[in-house]
């Protein structure tokens, strides 16, 4: 794989006039800071407008496909969302989460009457709250009439994380569906095995409560319960944790369909989504904790009625 000084040398090969066929920005590996909100300043944007300046010049448009999150500021990843649609350029974004297997097997039919929902994660708050949402999202976004976007998000932390449980404002018995689904799991009360949680409380603009539950130590999975009709489904996100992480197949197989169909097999809103939440999480930690407005996210959109190749369906 030929390296570069610039993006623009990247993106022509080495050569002015030639052709790629489709650009990748992974736009995480280095040292970067944190700003005054916890916020990991990833070049993704910065890299994003090279690429697209690049493609411009050449008179190309092909598809883009941003790792993660599109940006530590929705700001940021709403205006590379309307640069690519302007342009014409394919989107696509987001976590390995969604494609991963699911133990045991579960996967909604469009339009399931939900109640309400919850996404149990570990790790940093931002680095791998994000990877929470995208596994919240994938499951929520397939409720009756569609996904309308997000009225106002709140961040708690510690003590109060629990304290929102006891006064219902996230369901226990969700968090148990969801905890029986992980293996890897410390053993104890939950308020001793995890004495830092923090909880992303979600409300939707079509009136569904949904939360995050980072459990820092408790648990190394992800997971998912949801409750339709007064019954439970649960499930846990199942990865790879050691080489050749064969969960991030799934992922390149997406971008790899992507490219040869110039189609981005599910719709880059969702990250655009979940970047928005993650954002409004942070500001509303760094603002004593608040609930925060969200009319920003506003966004709607269809998911898709199934995505081929991935583990969704098959055993790990």
């Amino acid at each position: 794989v030929p390296v570069f000084e610039t993006v623009g040398e990247a993106v022509a090969v080495g050569h002015p006039g030639n052709a790629v066929d489709g650009v990748l920005v992974i736009g995480e590996h280095g040292d970067y800071p944190n700003n005054e909100l916890g916020q990991k300043l990833y070049p993704r944007r910065r890299l994003f407008d090279a690429v697209v300046a690049a493609l411009v010049g050449m008179g190309r448009r092909v598809p883009i496909f941003v790792d993660k999150h599109l940006s530590w500021s929705f700001s940021h990843a709403r205006r590379m969302y309307d640069s690519a649609a302007r342009l014409g350029m394919p989107l696509l974004a987001g976590s390995s989460l969604p494609l991963a297997w699911r133990v045991p097997e579960l996967e909604w039919p469009i339009g399931v009457d939900l109640e309400t929902a919850l996404a149990l994660g570990y790790g940093g708050i931002e680095g791998y709250g994000f990877h929470a949402l995208e596994t919240l999202q994938c499951m929520v976004e397939r409720r009756k009439g569609g996904e309308t976007g997000v009225a106002a998000v709140q961040c708690l932390e510690g003590d109060d994380v629990w304290r929102a449980g006891d006064d219902d404002r996230w369901a226990r018995d969700l968090l148990e569906a969801s905890l029986a689904t992980i293996d890897n799991k410390s053993r104890g009360p939950l308020r001793e095995v995890a004495p830092s949680p923090a909880a992303f409380l979600i409300t939707y603009r079509d009136g569904l409560d949904a939360v995050v539950l980072m459990l820092d130590c408790a648990i190394s999975e992800f997971a998912f319960a949801g409750r339709r009709g007064g019954a439970i489904d649960a499930t846990c996100f199942r990865l790879h944790s050691g080489p050749p992480f064969g969960h991030f197949s799934f992922l390149t197989r997406q971008i790899e369909s992507m490219v040869l169909t110039g189609r981005p097999p599910y719709p880059v809103e969702r990250t655009l989504l979940t970047t928005g939440i993650l954002d409004a999480a942070m500001r509303s930690r760094h603002l004593g904790h608040i609930s925060v407005e969200t009319p920003e996210l506003a966004i709607s959109y269809e998911p898709p009625e199934r995505v081929e190749d991935t583990g969704v369906g098959h055993e790990p």
